[in-house]
């Protein structure tokens, strides 16, 4: 069958009137690519239908499809080329960086303890960046705690060899001492193994409570007899010094957690300001407490008469084996450990201990614990 011109003209024309009574229908839009055009029947406010056009230039869209072509399997290839390279790029995005954090946790596990991230991956902004500043973070942790460690260790070496070459050299003088000699050597024998075996005692006390090993149950206790108790054996000892320790104030506080611990880091704080305080002074303890923001903290004060702490000490003597210079004997009875186990004591039980010179003489030590809401009858 033969059409005409016109027969292909009025064929076409019904075809496009029966589109645009189906995008009409349908509420859908016409559009012809090549000719960049795009059309919608909308009605007006008045019932009356008007016809919205859209004209933009047909070389934005059309030289794409020209160069891929018109063939399907043309077409699917160009797609998945291009999908391929968008892929690629996206994993290189995501796996370049990875692959920077498995080098850097390699050098961190073979004792590079300084290595940390490049800065471009923890510049980005997505979950990677933020794992590489978490990285970052723990690798400063651990290079502290390793580095922490070994001063330790080498602190601890010094100071267990001092206390034994002077055993060693007594027991070499005690070999040719005299008869009237032979006592003065063996009670510095003595003296010398009692400080080791006071020093062992602390190490592993130390030990063990940065291990949190051997920690009892949590218990509610109350703090002000504890503090009281404390008060009256340290001041017991002072009196054979000519000294004495008294108790200022004592707020009512209950608070959770190792009793025992803490009465030992207290201890050791009381004895350190007994040893320090001038003769004829007192060690004054103060516990009072405070409410903010809803909570309910205890601050104990133990301060001493003594000639207090440099400056610029005032944050080391919490550090193991740290001690004030000094030439008196009074300094050479501690190895330094007290205040570093009441340190550890207090952060054990989320609290806070600070050292600071009173304006009048002498050193104050600040402690800060957490309270209940409630004393334990």
């Amino acid at each position: 069958m033969i059409c005409s011109g016109k027969s292909r003209y009025d064929l076409k024309l019904a075809a496009a009137k029966e589109a645009l009574n189906r995008s009409q229908r349908e509420n859908l839009s016409l559009v012809d690519p090549k000719k960049g055009i795009a059309l919608r029947l909308v009605d007006g406010p008045s019932g009356r239908k008007y016809t919205l056009a859209f004209q933009q230039s047909p070389t934005l869209i059309m030289p794409v499809s020209k160069a891929v072509g018109t063939h399907p399997y043309l077409r699917l290839l160009v797609v998945g080329l291009l999908g391929g390279a968008l892929c690629f790029l996206l994993a290189r995005h995501i796996t370049r960086p990875i692959t920077g954090l498995r080098a850097a946790t390699r050098r961190i596990a073979s004792g590079k303890l300084k290595t940390r991230v490049d800065d471009s991956v923890r510049r980005r902004h997505d979950e990677i960046g933020t794992l590489g500043r978490d990285f970052d973070r723990m690798a400063e942790q651990i290079e502290a705690l390793v580095t922490a460690q070994r001063e330790l260790l080498g602190d601890v070496s010094h100071e267990l060899r001092s206390p034994l070459a002077r055993m060693i050299v007594a027991l070499g003088l005690l070999k040719h001492a005299s008869p009237e000699e032979v006592a003065e050597y063996v009670n510095r024998i003595g003296v010398e193994a009692e400080r080791l075996d006071k020093m062992i005692g602390q190490l592993l006390t130390l030990t063990r409570i940065e291990s949190g090993a051997e920690l009892a149950q949590r218990e509610t206790f109350d703090l002000t007899n504890l503090i009281q108790e404390v008060a009256a054996d340290g001041n017991f000892e002072a009196r054979g010094h000519g000294r004495e320790v008294k108790i200022i104030r004592a707020d009512s506080c209950a608070m959770s957690g190792f009793p025992e611990m803490l009465r030992s880091a207290i201890e050791n704080v009381v004895r350190n300001a007994i040893r320090y305080t001038a003769e004829g002074t007192s060690v004054e303890i103060t516990l009072e407490q405070q409410n903010s923001n809803d909570e309910k903290k205890a601050v104990m004060r133990i301060r001493d008469h003594g000639p207090g702490v440099p400056k610029i000490m005032l944050a080391s003597i919490f550090l193991p084996f740290q001690r004030v210079p000094e030439t008196s004997e009074t300094n050479s009875q501690g190895a330094g450990l007290g205040l570093a186990i009441a340190e550890r004591v207090v952060r054990m039980h989320d609290g806070s201990i600070r050292a600071l010179n009173a304006s009048d003489g002498g050193l104050i030590v600040e402690i800060v614990l957490p309270l209940v809401s409630e004393a334990r009858p």
